[in-house]
């Protein structure tokens, strides 16, 4: 009868452990921890707003270039006018240069 009452406890143990066990994973394997509390979350949580950040940054940055107005006056604006000016002059010295050229009659030139 002690072996019978023996046998009966270790079944008794061995059910209440195996229930135990199976309960602990059922409790895991459920578990949804406080998003504050869990150390991965808050890690996921910075890289987002970090991301976030950067994103705003670049479409503001985005938004503030749109508005650059061109038309004003700048420095280098004068100076690529005065360039510019200074070319238009040069080419047209150039053509009345050549067209005083093909006026030029060398045999005059040698006998005055």
């Amino acid at each position: 009868m002690a072996e019978l009452m023996f046998g009966l406890g270790q079944t008794k143990k061995k059910k209440e452990t195996e229930a135990k066990i199976t309960q602990t994973k059922k409790d895991t394997w459920k578990y949804q921890g406080r998003p504050d509390e869990a150390v991965e979350s808050q890690v996921r949580s910075q890289q987002h707003n970090r991301e976030k950040s950067e994103k705003a940054t670049r479409t503001e940055t985005k938004t503030n270039l749109r508005e650059v107005n061109m038309a004003l006056d700048t420095v280098e604006s004068e100076v690529r006018k005065e360039q510019h000016q200074r070319e238009k002059n040069w080419k047209e010295t150039g053509k009345q240069q050549k067209d005083a050229n093909t006026n030029f009659d060398m045999a005059r030139a040698l006998f005055n």
